[in-house]
């Protein structure tokens, strides 16, 4: 196994772990876990040092000299501390104990660490695929239940034999961690530096109007009610939930011309728990991607029968109705400490890449569509609306879907004299695949298009040229399908890729449609499968010539560590991180009938991330380089505004949006200097043209009458 990395040494870390005992579920996040929670016992060890466990409670000077000297090193900046999800230690170092304080540069996140090498979130999990030789204890979720769950009542002295099986327990934790932490490769300080970045934009939190939240999750509430009331009557019954799928699809069979129903299929690979082998399997499903499939199907007819049109209203209500994100209302209320929304945001939460996730509400999931009478609407509901005055408000879109478009609207400056400034990045995504193939020409359209915005865009050019119309000529419909065309297939997608994108967006296209739309795309576009081409290629010289760079271009490059991981793949990237496929093996894949006959096989190239098994081929290289250059370019973006002492606090960010939050007085000048951060690159972005447009709000809205002061 190739050695990890030496950003720091194994005597400048100090593993720590709590186990704690709350009257508040861990399910609302950390922050409000810690108002209701105490300590129980603090495992450690320092170095290279035994693992310990100490029962709580104690005093700082009472503590053992080596966790007071290892302290005193971090304080001076020579060490740190390591947890796993090391936010929820640190939160109890800081707000339980009369400990020192810990800064988020104090602490590293070996969780943080884990995911980039592919390996799984829960610490178990991760040492025994990381090979750990750490075993552990079986009692643990009995000892958990015991002592450390609302509502446990045990304590040392009650239970005394399983007090000292929850203190060895506890210590297995920091040897199961260490281990996890030296068998894999570590981060650098740059990537430290930004997850630090997050560590204090989760602090910061964003606030919320409660009012208005409150208002809504009663709304979400009735009209649960009233979904299920209708559910029942289009389908004489069968159907009397919104969350009842199956039944939902059973239905859908009987309403559907039998044509249509293919689109309730969904293909699945399953893996054979005694072969290991995958298998090709069919689905039906209802998941969001089918209904999108459905809606644009029956839309894009002329006319539908009766059972269609039940059929579409069916889908309707459970697209929205069935949806989760009307609750994000209560899970505002639920998670809030003092009214802000803390710890929203996991670094590196998206494996392959690196970019951000998000927990809690889901910050990076808000629905990007506004109501354009959104002002009225929430009027409507802080003053007491029904579901019947509030459904026939403004249009007839459902009272769920509105609902979701008013979650964004919600979060709010927690300072009622101060206003949001965001920044967007345009298209960056559409920008950074042609930087990473080195295409001039497709660089030059974003460059003319910044300069001179009346000129045609690239949506704009990409109809043209396949419609074989002059560019004055393209119309609304046309340029969306040329950006359809451009958001599926420059990651080298095919028919089904494009159908899905085209769903996606209210649009249906038939099969031939499809392919006939991916031809020409791919005609004209020849750059995007050669650059996928070379991807492909440099990662099979890769894995021929293991430990050694092999470069696709100046920007990317492969190298295959063979006893790292159960040999891994590492794709650096321009800013010098790399992205990990773990354990790379070469599968023979079989299809199957509906008599489980075999009537396919075919050799696929897979990697292991988190507990299963993915896919590997070339457009996936091409799509994970780009979403992680942009990534790169958001966590540095951070990072640098964090930095300078006269930029406001950054309250949320998604993978393509900064938002800051600035006194009124300050929105005009604030709003330039992010425009300037966000537009500067950095000294490994050299040539690619970034663009972003800067909005100042009293709230995080999208509708454009509610922007501006």
């Amino acid at each position: 196994m190739r050695e990890p990395g030496q950003t720091f040494k194994p005597d400048q870390i100090g593993y720590i772990d709590w186990e704690s005992h709350s009257t508040v579920d861990i399910d609302d996040g950390t922050y409000r876990y810690m108002t209701g929670a105490s300590p129980l016992v603090l495992a450690y060890a320092i170095g290279e040092g035994p693992q310990l466990a100490l029962p709580y409670p104690f005093k700082w000077d009472a503590l053992p000299p080596e966790i007071r000297s290892h302290h005193e090193r971090v304080a001076r900046g020579e060490a740190v501390w390591a947890a796993w999800n090391a936010s929820f230690d640190r939160e109890i170092w800081n707000q339980l104990t009369d400990f020192p304080e810990l800064d988020p540069e104090n602490v590293i996140d070996v969780m943080a660490q884990a995911t980039a090498a592919g390996l799984p979130g829960k610490l178990e999990h991760a040492a025994q695929y990381a090979g750990v030789p750490v075993q552990k204890r079986k009692s643990g979720k009995d000892l958990i239940k015991l002592f450390a769950l609302p509502g446990s009542t045990a304590t040392p002295e009650s239970h005394p034999e399983e007090w000292a099986e929850f203190l060895r327990y506890a210590a297995d934790d920091i040897g199961a961690m260490r281990g996890v932490f030296r068998f894999t490769l570590q981060l650098t300080i740059e990537e430290w530096q930004e997850y630090w970045v997050s560590e204090k934009i989760n602090l910061n939190g964003i606030a919320f109007d409660q009012k208005l939240a409150e208002r809504a999750k009663t709304m979400a509430a009735k009209d649960k009610i009233l979904s299920a009331s209708e559910l029942h009557a289009l389908t004489g019954g069968a159907v009397d939930k919104v969350t009842k799928v199956k039944p939902m699809i059973t239905w859908l069979k009987t309403a559907l011309q039998p044509a249509d129903q293919s689109y309730l299929v969904r293909q699945l690979e399953e893996r054979d728990e005694e072969t290991d082998e995958v298998l090709k399997k069919e689905k039906l499903s209802l998941d969001r991607r089918r209904i999108q499939l459905l809606t644009a199907m029956l839309d894009a007819k002329p006319e539908l029968t009766a059972s269609e049109t039940k059929a579409r209203r069916l889908l309707d209500i459970r697209q929205y109705g069935g949806s989760t994100t009307p609750a994000k209302f209560s899970r505002m209320l639920d998670s809030h400490v003092d009214g802000l929304l803390m710890g929203q945001y996991v670094f590196g939460g998206a494996p392959q890449t690196g970019r951000f996730s998000s927990r809690g509400v889901q910050i990076h999931n808000l629905m990007r569509d506004a109501l354009p009478y959104e002002m009225d609407a929430i009027d409507s509901l802080l003053n007491g609306a029904t579901p019947d005055s509030f459904a026939t408000l403004g249009d007839n879109t459902a009272i769920s879907r509105k609902l979701s478009m008013l979650i964004r609207p919600t979060l709010i400056p927690e300072d009622p004299d101060s206003v949001f400034v965001w920044g967007d990045w345009s298209q960056i995504e559409a920008r950074v695949t042609p930087w990473l193939a080195d295409v001039e020409s497709r660089l030059d359209i974003f460059r003319e298009v910044d300069a001179d915005p009346s000129k045609p865009d690239l949506y704009t050019r990409t109809a043209a040229t396949m419609s074989g119309l002059p560019i004055p000529e393209v119309t609304p419909e046309l340029r969306q399908r040329g950006k359809v065309s451009e958001l599926a297939l420059t990651f080298c997608g095919g028919k089904g890729a494009l159908q899905n994108m085209a769903a996606a967006y209210g649009m249906f296209l038939s099969d031939a449609d499809a392919q006939e739309i991916v031809d020409l795309w791919r005609l004209a576009n020849p750059w995007a499968q050669d650059f996928s081409r070379k991807l492909w290629e440099a990662m099979r010289s890769a894995m021929d010539g293991p430990g050694i760079l092999h470069t696709a271009n100046e920007k990317i490059g492969f190298i295959f560590l063979r006893e790292y991981l159960g040999g891994t793949l590492l794709m650096q990237l321009p800013s010098g991180r790399f992205l990990t496929y773990r354990a790379l093996r070469w599968e023979t894949v079989h299809e199957y009938d509906d008599n489980d006959v075999i009537i396919d096989s075919k050799l696929e190239l897979t990697f292991a991330r988190g507990y299963g098994r993915i896919k590997l081929w070339p457009g996936f290289f091409v799509e994970n380089a780009t979403q992680a250059v942009a990534a790169d370019i958001l966590r540095g973006t951070l990072v640098r505004i964090s930095d300078s002492p006269s930029m406001p606090m950054i309250r949320a960010h998604t993978h393509d949006e900064v938002l800051l939050e600035v006194h009124a007085d300050r929105a005009g000048d604030i709003a330039e200097r992010l425009l300037d951060e966000m537009e500067s690159g950095f000294d490994w972005t050299e040539g690619l043209p970034l663009k972003a447009e800067i909005t100042t709000a009293y709230s995080y809205t999208k509708c454009k009458k509610a922007q501006g002061l």
